[in-house]
């Protein structure tokens, strides 16, 4: 499979969402919510952003602090922690501030990245010390999360009241799918293979390279040939993540 990123209809919603963030009325509406069910790519996107950007990138944690947070943050700033929470903070906001105005010169977009956020979405600390940065240094913080974190914050109005505009994620088109196989798959894949893969993957981007995969390893067996449904019929191409089931092409009869 190549490794290529391919932008897909949830790449675009993406950034439509950070466009009408940066088109904000109000300065305090910093933060942007990042939605969807696992397996739409959202850490895959998200990831490819960070790194053209030189965004900042962390992993809530189930038993996170605001402190632990904060060291975090630090380590990938690059910067020794100090003891104190509130020197831990000062110190954030200085690297923030500091990294924040390179990319402002270098015409790139800065943000505080915190992936599975659903483990901190109902818990107040956390989300006020991230309210704090952001008003204090007027960068987005990007929620991304499992498709619960729009409810959760609805009981914070000062934290809810600062979303400039919620992305959802959702399952990829066909086009979605057919960009993906033309970008990363190394052998050629005929239009009812492409359909039933779809249909077979749902839509969810993890399933549809397992699937690319699948196709992948019975075309280099047949170098030179368009794979369809009959080269591939009763062939696995994904397993059903709830039961462990082979899920297997069939061809029309």
């Amino acid at each position: 499979m190549r490794p290529t990123f391919v932008k897909t209809e949830n790449f675009n919603r993406f950034l439509a969402g950070l466009l009408a963030m940066k088109d904000r009325g109000a300065q305090e509406c910093c933060f942007l919510i990042l939605d969807g069910d696992p397996g739409l790519g959202k850490t895959t996107i998200i990831n490819r952003w960070v790194t053209q950007e030189g965004g900042i990138y962390l992993r809530a944690k189930k038993e996170w602090t605001a402190a632990w947070m904060l060291r975090e943050l630090l380590g990938e700033l690059k910067t020794s922690p100090e003891y104190s929470f509130e020197k831990m903070y000062r110190q954030a906001v200085r690297e923030l501030s500091r990294r924040s105005a390179e990319a402002e010169r270098d015409g790139s977009t800065f943000a505080l990245v915190v992936d599975e956020a659903d483990h901190i979405c109902r818990r107040e600390s956390m989300l006020e010390t991230l309210r704090d940065l952001s008003d204090h240094l007027e960068i987005p913080v990007i929620l991304v999360g499992m498709g619960r974190i729009r409810d959760s914050l609805t009981r914070y109005r000062q934290i809810s009241s600062r979303v400039a505009q919620p992305v959802e994620f959702k399952p990829c088109s066909l086009a979605d799918v057919q960009a993906l196989v033309k970008g990363l798959c190394e052998v050629e894949v005929a239009e009812d293979l492409v359909e039933q893969l779809l249909h077979l993957s749902k839509g969810y981007t993890r399933e549809i390279k397992e699937g690319i995969a699948a196709i992948e390893r019975l075309g280099r067996r047949s170098p030179g040939h368009v794979i369809d449904c009959a080269a591939m019929d009763g062939v696995q191409l994904l397993i059903d993540r709830r039961t462990g089931n082979p899920i297997k092409v069939r061809a029309e009869r």
